[in-house]
C-alpha cells in the first residue's frame, strides 16, 4: 500500500514538472515569436548596426571576456539550432572581441551544421586553413572612391589598413584598424573519445621499445606526449575554451574535448529561448560574474 502510494506521489509530480516545463517552453517560444516579428520590419543592416551598438556598450561593462568559445549542439529535438542562428552567434562573437569558436554538433541527421553553408549565406569572407578549420570575418563594402595601391584619405592602404574615412561595412566605419578574422573549428566525433584511443592503442603497440617505458614511466612525460600527440592530429593552437554554451536540455558535454575542458565554465542554454544579441550577452555577464579561484 506505501509503495503504492509512493508511486502515485512521485506520478504526480511528475506530471506537475512536465506541466510547468512545457508552460516555460511556450512562454519562451512565444517571446522569441515577437522578437523575430519586431525584427521581420527592420533591415539587416539596421539590426546588425543595432547589435554592434548594444554589444559594444556590453563590452565596456564586462570584466573578462572568453578568447575561446566553446558551442555544443545537443540531440534535443526541441532544441531549434539552425545555420542562421550559428551565424548570428558567430557575428556576436566577432563583435564582442573572442578570438575562437569551436562548433560541435553532435546531431547525425536533421539540423547538422555545415559550416560551409553558413559562411555562403552570410555577407563575409572565408577560408579553410586546415581540415574542420575555418578563418571568418565581416567583409568590408567597397568605398565610392577608386581603390588605389597607396595610401589614399579616402582609400585602403597596401597593407590593407583603412583610413579614418575609408570603408564602411553595414553602416559602421572601421576607424585606422580592421576587424580581426574569427578563427573556427568544428570538432568531429574522431576529435573526442577516439583519439584518445588511437593514442592509448599506439602505445600499447610500442610498449616495449625504450622510448614509450621512459614515458609510461612519468606521468608528466605521458601528459605531454598525449597532448603533443592531440595538438598533431587536431593541429589547433588556441588555449582550451573558456566558455562553453550547451544548446540541449540537460547539460552533457556529449565527450566533448575531454582533455581540454577542465577549466571551462559550462552554460546550458535555455531551450525555447530567442538566440539574439540580448541572450548571447546575458550569458557573457554570467561568464564574467564566475571567480576561478584554482583550490584556494
Amino acid at each position: 500500500m506505501i509503495d503504492r502510494l509512493y508511486k502515485l506521489m512521485w506520478l504526480v509530480l511528475y506530471i506537475l514538472a512536465s506541466i510547468y516545463e512545457t508552460f516555460c517552453y511556450l512562454k519562451l517560444r512565444l517571446q522569441a515569436f515577437i522578437l523575430w516579428s519586431y525584427d521581420l520590419w527592420h533591415s539587416s543592416a539596421a539590426i546588425t548596426r543595432r547589435d554592434r551598438a548594444f554589444l559594444q556598450s556590453c563590452k565596456a561593462e564586462l570584466t573578462k571576456l572568453p578568447q575561446h568559445l566553446n558551442l555544443i549542439i545537443g540531440p534535443d529535438p526541441l532544441v531549434s539550432v539552425s545555420e542562421a542562428v550559428v551565424g548570428r552567434i558567430l557575428l556576436y562573437a566577432q563583435i564582442i572581441g573572442i578570438e575562437c569558436v569551436s562548433l560541435y554538433d553532435v546531431r547525425e541527421n536533421m539540423g547538422h551544421i555545415v559550416l560551409e553553408r553558413v559562411f555562403m549565406s552570410q555577407d563575409a569572407f572565408w577560408r579553410e586553413l586546415q581540415p574542420n578549420q575555418y578563418e571568418w570575418g565581416l567583409r568590408e563594402c567597397p568605398s565610392k572612391a577608386p581603390i588605389k595601391y597607396e595610401s589614399d584619405s579616402n582609400g585602403c592602404a597596401r597593407n590593407g589598413t583603412t583610413s579614418e574615412n575609408g570603408n564602411v561595412c553595414n553602416g559602421d566605419a572601421y576607424h585606422n584598424k580592421i576587424q580581426t578574422p574569427l578563427k573556427i573549428y568544428q570538432v568531429t566525433e574522431q576529435d573526442n573519445r577516439p583519439l584518445i584511443v588511437k593514442i592509448c592503442r599506439k602505445l600499447f603497440q610500442e610498449r616495449k621499445t625504450s622510448n614509450v617505458q621512459n614515458i609510461l614511466g612519468d606521468r608528466k612525460q605521458l601528459e605531454q606526449y598525449i597532448s603533443d600527440e592531440v595538438a598533431q592530429h587536431m593541429q589547433w593552437k588556441f588555449v582550451d575554451p573558456e566558455l562553453s554554451i550547451i544548446f540541449n536540455r540537460d547539460t552533457c558535454t556529449f565527450g566533448m574535448l575531454p582533455w581540454q575542458t577542465r577549466f571551462t565554465e559550462f552554460h546550458t542554454f535555455e531551450t525555447g529561448r530567442c538566440v539574439n544579441a540580448e541572450s548571447f550577452a546575458k550569458v557573457l555577464y554570467k561568464y564574467s560574474k564566475c571567480e576561478q579561484r584554482w583550490g584556494k
